[in-house]
């Protein structure tokens, strides 16, 4: 055996996996952005808050003491419903998730040592809804304690908040499906201009009339396809294999032919401001991948410290994973159609951007 030999290899070995520079991501860049957002997501988990909506329709000593030792827990940020609102419209106008009523008689009642009960309701597909229980629970108890000795003076009622039994896939598979659009168009859109860029492509395309607008929109419409079988294939495994109860509406079809144009366009803007090829699929995944953790697919957003909440508020994907949510899951239209307005804005704009930019000749 000769150590030469092995030494020549290892040196073309290292010049090859240092000339595609996708594997610098890979190897060193991606392990540290996985550190960075879960870090970031789980490091704070425990001292977050979570926001419960209170319909107090008592206005008692008795209600006041309450939530004033729920606010002491910092863990709750206490948002109140109008004692006249629709309670159940309410909560499908605004997709709570948590939600406490303080019934009329809650003070007279134990001023009177009757046993006085809080109804608590809770969406269970969501990931913290234990955690809710747990702290209204313990303010619970710890009051018992400081007015009997333990005797069950406050009680807490647990309801669904969910009128139609969801499970945590319900509520996932729409995050899942937004990704999956987001990834396809993405890449598919970058990947093919760096490509067209390489092979000279688009030297031909400059030769013929069909504009960057028609080509982009061609690149939509297949996407569009391509996601709605997508869509159908997730759907459909997801009831036989697991029962999945939810719903396809106009909101839903509407939400993923807007996501197809935003994210497509988003694809075709990073494709012409980052040339190489290699460099240009870095940028994507830096773009996507934080989307991918930080816009509510596989966490609540409330599980999140605040500033990373404020961070998901400017990411498309957040407003089409909850827009697809709403329409599917909690069958709030408000809220989708709010969504739904949002992307077709920020799809909009990424359009005429992309088609502004592209021009055959330079490419």
């Amino acid at each position: 055996m000769k150590l030469k030999h092995v030494m020549v290899d290892l040196r073309g070995q290292a010049r090859s996996f240092f000339r595609v520079k996708s594997n610098l991501f890979w190897v060193f860049a991606f392990p540290l952005l996985l550190i960075i957002i879960f870090g970031a997501i789980f490091s704070n988990l425990g001292s977050g808050t979570v926001t419960l909506s209170v319909q107090n329709l008592d206005e008692g000593p008795g209600s006041q003491q309450l939530l004033a030792a729920l606010n002491e827990t910092s863990m709750v940020k206490i948002e109140f419903i109008s004692p006249s609102a629709d309670l159940e419209q309410h909560i499908k106008d605004n997709s709570l998730t948590y939600v406490m009523v303080i019934p009329a008689n809650f003070s007279a009642n134990l001023a009177s040592n009757v046993t006085a009960g809080v109804e608590l309701r809770l969406d269970e597909t969501v990931s913290t809804s234990s955690a809710v229980f747990n702290i209204v629970n313990g303010v619970v108890n710890t009051m018992n304690l400081q007015m009997a000795g333990g005797e069950q003076h406050i009680t807490i009622e647990v309801g669904s908040i969910v009128q139609k039994r969801f499970t945590f896939l319900d509520f996932f598979v729409p995050g899942i499906i937004g990704l999956t659009i987001m990834t396809t168009c993405v890449f598919n859109v970058q990947g093919t201009i760096s490509r067209f860029r390489t092979n000279g492509i688009f030297r031909k395309l400059a030769t013929t009339p069909m504009t960057p607008f028609e080509w982009l929109l061609s690149r939509i419409l297949w996407h569009l396809f391509i996601s709605f079988l997508t869509l159908a294939v997730i759907m459909g495994f997801g009831m036989l294999i697991f029962g999945m109860n939810m719903s396809v509406n106009l909101p839903v079809v509407l939400m993923i032919v807007a996501g197809s144009a935003m994210f497509s366009a988003l694809g075709m803007m990073v494709a012409r401001f980052v040339k190489n090829e290699e460099t240009a699929s870095m940028a994507a995944n830096a773009i996507t991948f934080p989307m991918m953790f930080l816009s509510g697919t596989f966490f609540q957003l409330e599980m999140m410290p605040s500033y990373l909440q404020q961070v998901a508020a400017v990411l498309p994907l957040t407003y089409m994973s909850q827009g697809l949510r709403d329409a599917m899951v909690y069958d709030n239209q408000a809220g989708a159609y709010f969504n739904l307005a949002v992307v077709a804005v920020i799809g909009v704009i990424f359009v005429i951007v992309a088609v502004l930019i592209t021009k055959w000749e330079e490419e």
